[in-house]
């Protein structure tokens, strides 16, 4: 894909429940890789091939698959192994990717481990045109607003096919997510949805501060032209994109910041007709009433560990990452949260791919997972979570 040109258009159609269950002699992505039939999705967020979780022996287990209740919008999928630890790990994905985004990032290591792992594509539908034109139908069913209430549907189909299928509730939940993916994990920590979440490149929604609908039109003028304006993308929260910087920069735009931006205009302020540039949040009343519905508060009831890069060219790691630990201290609930910060790190890890000196956040990724796990478990029996399980 050269350049990624999103549209968005209003579409709705219902949906037909779907469930297929299936035991399979291995539910690792181990098959996938020997026949070389890897989703692209799973491949856009994870890091080089050397980074791979190892596979040393099957994963026999339950694959449940289909669409989630109750408007069956939204798609997931379950991965139960036979010999199960009692934990249920969620996640929502990363941002226009499907159910599969998580293969190789979070459920090939948590499988090993004896996790059941659950992952919805939020109802997010896309399609590919022309190989270069994107399109993302665009209903009320699908919108950003309602991404964090699929984690909610998703926890309770996969607690009741487990109860089903394995005569027992999960003893403890856990959220982890990417991106977008990891807004929803940061939401569940504050609702009380899991009893622990780990989040990676984290967006922040908030209607007072920050957050993709003020960086990305900044971003935008000061790209506009050739030298790029250092000092405004500086004012935008972002490390100067010079240097060995600038290619990882310029690959961010190319990909994502006018297509991130123009689809999250559309879903939240659909009546601006306005260049994409010129968006001023703050003069959008419209969009910040929309934001408050579903912003992040701070309010962790539970504990969540932020994973996130300072050289991130599609958030900012201080209007994002840094943001969220002062929103978590202005609540009271630092004691709840931690935050890992990679010097050199960015958005997605396929970017060590073509940019060696980017690491990958992956491998901090999974050390907070087995962090989280065990501070959590180091507490009570009973889940700690307030909400009923």
């Amino acid at each position: 894909m050269s350049v990624l040109r999103a549209y968005a258009f209003r579409l709705d159609q219902p949906r037909t429940p779907v469930l297929v269950e299936s035991e399979l002699p291995d539910l690792t992505t181990a098959p996938q890789r020997a026949a070389g039939t890897l989703t692209a999705d799973a491949l856009h967020i994870a890091p080089p091939k050397a980074f791979w979780t190892p596979l040393p022996r099957p994963v026999p287990g339950l694959l449940a698959a289909g669409t989630l209740p109750p408007d069956h919008r939204a798609r997931f999928l379950l991965r139960l192994p036979r010999d199960w630890n009692g934990r249920l790990v969620l996640a929502a994905a990363s941002g226009l990717t499907d159910e599969s985004t998580y293969d190789l990032y979070f459920s090939d290591r948590l499988l090993n481990q004896g996790c059941a792992f659950a992952a919805t594509d939020k109802g997010v539908r896309r399609a590919s045109l022309d190989g270069d034109t994107m399109v993302m139908p665009m209903t009320p069913e699908s919108s950003v607003r309602r991404w964090a209430g699929r984690l909610e549907s998703l926890a309770e189909a996969a607690r009741a096919i487990i109860l089903r299928r394995r005569g027992a509730r999960p003893r403890r939940v856990y959220a982890v997510g990417l991106s977008n993916g990891g807004f929803i994990a940061r939401r569940a920590a504050e609702t009380g949805l899991v009893d622990g979440a780990v989040d990676i490149s984290g967006v922040l929604w908030r209607a007072d501060r920050g957050g993709l609908l003020r960086e990305m039109p900044a971003l935008l003028r000061a790209s506009a032209q050739e030298p790029w304006d250092q000092d405004a993308v500086a004012r935008a929260g972002f490390p100067r994109a010079d240097g060995r910087w600038k290619p990882v920069a310029e690959l961010y735009k190319l990909t994502y910041w006018e297509a991130s931006l123009g689809l999250f205009v559309s879903d939240l302020d659909p009546s601006y007709e306005g260049a994409l540039a010129d968006y001023d949040l703050d003069g959008r009343p419209q969009a910040l009433s929309a934001i408050r519905e579903f912003e992040n508060t701070g309010d962790l009831q539970v504990p969540l560990i932020s994973v996130s890069g300072r050289r991130d060219y599609l958030i900012s790691c201080a209007g994002h990452a840094e943001a969220y630990r002062d929103l978590a201290r202005a609540r009271g609930k630092d004691a709840l949260h931690r935050l890992i910060l990679e010097d050199d790190a960015a958005h997605i890890d396929t970017n060590a791919e073509k940019f060696p000196f980017v690491p990958p956040l992956m491998p901090r990724a999974h050390a907070a997972f087995d962090e989280l796990v065990a501070r959590v478990e180091a507490g009570p029996t009973a889940p700690s979570s307030p909400r009923p399980r």
